[in-house]
């Protein structure tokens, strides 16, 4: 997980841009007892879970997240229905994760001026504890949606349910919704390309006072 040291100062124990700092005094902040780990200091101080309701249109739901400086971590449980071996259940895990970080992962960044700019990245994380979202997982071909997910559900579909996790609404022409905007956008929140645009990082960079990259 990479880090920016200043960053990471600047926006969790109020450092100015620019100031010179110390690892040992003011990211320790001495006195050092045993073994110390960089990474693992600047986890503790970075780490944020953040959760929003969101509306758009007709539609709504609720957004959920941990945010790590530039590691987005999603907690999904999946509830399967009783035809749904656990064979299959685990390799879609193995899949949907790959494909999930494969869609969304390296492509911005976020960085200030005098910071290096750490890539986003985005893992989603199958576990039954302290979950951020629950899916339901369906056998067949169906039409998935952000809370019931089918085995056949193609890899664009998954990477853009997960969006929807993290707040980002559809993009696609709605009968239902005349008055939508964007549309067809040609990225994952419209027809489910693997196209991300910087727009759809904001939220992050706001939640670390930085710009996107």
């Amino acid at each position: 997980m990479p880090f920016s040291v200043r960053g990471v100062a600047r926006r969790y124990l109020n450092f100015v841009p620019g100031e010179k700092i110390s690892v040992i005094n003011n990211i320790f902040q001495n006195p050092i007892i045993g073994t110390f780990s960089l990474k693992s200091k600047l986890t503790i101080l970075a780490r944020q879970e953040f959760g929003f309701d969101y509306t758009e249109c007709i539609y709504g739901g609720r957004a959920a997240y941990e945010q790590i400086w530039t590691q987005i971590n999603i907690r999904i449980g999946l509830a399967p229905d009783s035809n749904v071996s656990a064979a299959t259940l685990n390799a879609l895990k193995v899949t949907w994760a790959a494909t999930i970080a494969n869609v969304w992962s390296n492509k911005f960044g976020l960085g200030m001026p005098g910071e290096i700019t750490s890539p986003l990245l985005f893992q989603a994380i199958f576990t039954d504890t302290d979950t951020h979202h629950i899916v339901q997982v369906s056998n067949g071909p169906d039409q998935s949606n952000e809370g019931q997910w089918f085995t056949t559900i193609s890899s664009g579909g998954v990477a853009h349910e997960f969006g929807h996790m993290f707040g980002l609404v559809d993009e696609y022409v709605d009968p239902n919704c005349p008055d939508r905007n964007p549309v067809n956008t040609g990225t994952i929140m419209d027809n489910n390309s693997p196209t991300i645009v910087a727009r759809f990082m904001t939220v992050f960079a706001r939640a670390i006072q930085s710009n996107v990259v």
